[in-house]
């Protein structure tokens, strides 16, 4: 396989455990097309700025130019937004795809689990059983590791992050039809 299949395949089996995690909580979850209440300007990593590059190239001249127009406004608001739904939804990164879940990470130095979950859909008493929580530190180590295969073959620094400008500058800033 080549990294950028290993890449769509750690994104199917991230968006499976996603599924997996969202059906446990799905009453909890306020998040649904048209709430873009955490797109944010974010960066990533060059693997996931070099796929959400195809996919802008890949939209329709007009949606192009929309995304033109968001960069130039520079709201601190993820410029890949048109009518507040993603336009890249298919190609969003990891970041991205988590927003709105529980989110679990391992702290070895401590021995502690920290949990960051979003305000929206859960209130700061809300219990997790651990079954219930998406721990990312294997999907972000996978990421971590394909990227820098990534870059190695790319000749480009793997500890870089890629903003969300960097990658929609090369679409045109017209305005908006």
């Amino acid at each position: 396989m080549t990294c950028a299949q290993d890449y769509r395949q750690l994104l199917a089996y991230l968006d499976a455990e996603i599924a997996r995690i969202g059906g446990m909580h799905a009453e909890a979850l306020s998040c649904g097309p048209g709430c873009a209440s955490c797109c944010q300007a974010f960066s990533v990593l060059p693997i996931e700025a070099a796929c959400l590059r195809k996919a802008i190239a890949d939209l329709p001249v007009v949606s192009q130019r929309w995304l033109g127009g968001n960069l130039a406004e520079d709201t601190g608001r993820c410029p890949l937004l048109i009518d507040e739904l993603c336009s890249v939804y298919a190609a969003r990164p990891v970041i991205c795809r988590t927003q709105g879940l529980p989110l679990a990470y391992v702290d070895a130095d401590r021995e502690a689990l920290e949990v960051s979950a979003c305000p929206l859909n859960f209130p700061d008493e809300y219990a997790f059983a651990p079954e219930s929580l998406l721990f990312m530190d294997k999907f972000n180590a996978r990421l971590f590791e394909l990227n820098l295969i990534w870059c190695r073959i790319q000749s480009l620094d793997s500890g870089r992050r890629i903003p969300f400008a960097e990658i929609v500058c090369p679409c045109p800033i017209n305005q908006r039809f």
